[in-house]
């Protein structure tokens, strides 16, 4: 059973904010098509050298809450991550 795209978007931005209070999440969206367990989430990094900069994570949904909660917290980690080497 896949998670719909509020919960996605709420354990999302609860991750973001973990992560850093310069992330922020400005969206979710079906990767192919609405039977897709694949997602995007977009979300904007506040301050980034780049400005404005935003990242797009890619996962899928038909993770648990704290899979899901896990996974997207190291994609950001290692992007932010990037931006500090």
């Amino acid at each position: 059973m896949s998670l719909n795209i509020a919960d996605v978007t709420r354990i999302a931005k609860e991750a973001a904010r973990a992560e850093s209070e310069t992330l922020e999440v400005a969206g979710v969206t079906l990767g192919g098509g609405a039977d897709s367990e694949y997602v995007e989430v977009l979300v904007n990094v506040h301050g980034c050298s780049a400005s404005p900069c935003q990242v797009s994570v890619g996962t899928f949904r038909d993770l648990s809450e704290s899979a899901l909660r896990v996974e997207i917290a190291r994609k950001l980690r290692e992007h932010l991550d990037s931006h500090r080497s």
